[in-house]
């Protein structure tokens, strides 16, 4: 028998009404700053309690997500790296079969208390903005290897996996977060992190055939020297912030190893502790010209319970961009919003 053009529309408006009415489960709503303006590309993810499965999706430019999920139970999050905006959290938020549970976050105000114009993930916005990122395959130099100069940033990725600490770090951990990150280092124009190659403020690689000069903004001392020439790490090596670094060349990546560090640097702002026993590689790939790949693994016997395995990608700024000067001990009002609780 056939169906008339009506009996074909009533079926169709009856599947999608079904469809709706068990539609997909989800968390939606806005995010926005403390003032109430919009946040966009912010990451906002759940993470399932029980299985501990993690959804993200980022905030449209008007603020708007919507996360789908099956039914559970959820920690919704905004990890910031840094320093507009503070992080959000909220567990225990319940999802229902066929419901979108309306969840609006207000971020607040992180280490700068909202100053305009530091924070490095809306410098990334800025600079998606203001140039696309150039495509093409990646520059070499006269002795045929890639050619990684050039000033990069981040492009942000909550995604990265939790260190394995062992108790004692884990404690010390949670302590620093509970207190607020009190005692950060950069906060007091030290050494903001050990491997400031993670950090989300723009950096810039001059490369020569025997050395790497590593020029990091927003960051104290803010060079750092990979050689190239062959050398070892001194076999009496004396613990520094960073560390010593040495490279080699594996095919078209660029392979960095570094020992020798002291033990008072953080891994991240919320303060993730390690040991002099700290070593990292770092694999750094210029895949094409706007685009950089790196992989830093970190060890920590003491520490880890387990190597720390982390990779995100860098674009290329664009031309008109430079490192700016740093000097933190200038007008240093960081120190006194580290207060703790």
């Amino acid at each position: 028998m056939r169906r008339t053009v009506i009996q074909i529309i009533a079926i169709g408006l009856a599947v999608i009404y079904s469809s709706i009415a068990s539609g997909q489960p989800a968390i939606s709503g806005t995010v926005t700053d403390p003032d109430g303006g919009v946040v966009k590309e912010a990451a906002v993810q759940a993470k399932n309690s029980a299985t501990g499965a993690v959804v993200r999706e980022f905030s449209s430019a008007n603020g708007e997500y919507r996360l789908n999920l099956p039914p559970g139970i959820y920690d919704v999050s905004v990890p910031m790296p840094c320093c507009q905006y503070g992080s959000f959290t909220q567990p225990g938020v319940a999802v229902n079969a066929g419901e979108t549970r309306r969840l609006n976050i207000r971020l607040p105000w992180g280490a700068n208390l909202g100053t305009i114009g530091d924070d490095p993930i809306l410098l990334l916005n800025e600079f998606r903005e203001r140039a696309a990122v150039p495509r093409g395959p990646a520059p070499r130099t006269a002795d045929g290897k890639p050619d990684v100069s050039g000033i990069w940033i981040n492009v942000y990725n909550p995604d990265s996996p939790p260190p394995p600490l062992q108790p004692w770090a884990d404690q010390l951990h949670r302590q620093r977060q509970e207190n607020d990150s009190k005692d950060y280092p950069g906060g007091f124009c030290l050494p903001a992190n050990a491997a400031p190659i993670t950090r989300a403020f723009p950096y810039k690689f001059v490369q020569t055939p025997k050395l790497i000069v590593v020029l990091h903004e927003s960051d104290t001392p803010g060079v750092r020297q990979i050689f190239l020439d062959g050398r070892g790490h001194p076999k009496d090596m004396n613990p520094t912030w960073e560390g010593h670094s040495i490279g080699h060349w594996e095919g078209d990546t660029l392979v960095v190893d570094t020992a020798g560090y002291n033990d008072r640097s953080w891994l991240s702002l919320s303060g993730i502790p390690h040991t002099e026993k700290l070593h990292t590689v770092e694999r750094i790939r210029r895949p094409e010209y706007g685009r950089l790949e790196v992989e830093i693994t970190m060890d920590d016997s003491d520490a880890f319970t387990g190597p720390w395995k982390r990779t995100f990608t860098a674009t290329l700024a664009p031309p008109d961009e430079e490192i700016m000067e740093f000097v933190c001990g200038e007008n240093n009002r960081d120190v006194n919003h580290y207060r703790g609780k």
